[in-house]
C-alpha cells in the first residue's frame, strides 16, 4: 500500500515537472518570437535580448516581456 502510494505521489510530481516545463519553454519562446517580431528594435538590440534570454531564460524571458518589450531603443 505505501509503495502504491509512493508512486502515485512520484506521477504526480511528474506530471508537475512537465506542464512547467512546458509553460518555460512557451515563455521563452513568447519572448523570443515578440523580439524577432519586433520593428522598433534595432539588429544589435534584438541581439541583445536574444543573448539575455539564451544566458538567462527564465528571468530574460520574464524582464523582456514585462519592461523591454515596449520600449523604443
Amino acid at each position: 500500500m505505501n509503495m502504491l502510494v509512493a508512486q502515485i505521489e512520484s506521477n504526480q510530481i511528474a506530471v508537475i515537472v512537465i506542464i512547467a516545463a512546458i509553460l518555460w519553454l512557451g515563455l521563452i519562446l513568447t519572448a523570443l518570437y515578440h523580439i524577432s517580431r519586433n520593428t522598433s528594435m534595432g539588429f544589435s538590440v534584438k541581439v541583445l535580448w536574444f543573448i539575455i534570454i539564451l544566458f538567462a531564460p527564465f528571468l530574460g524571458s520574464i524582464i523582456y516581456l514585462i519592461w523591454g518589450k515596449n520600449k523604443k531603443f
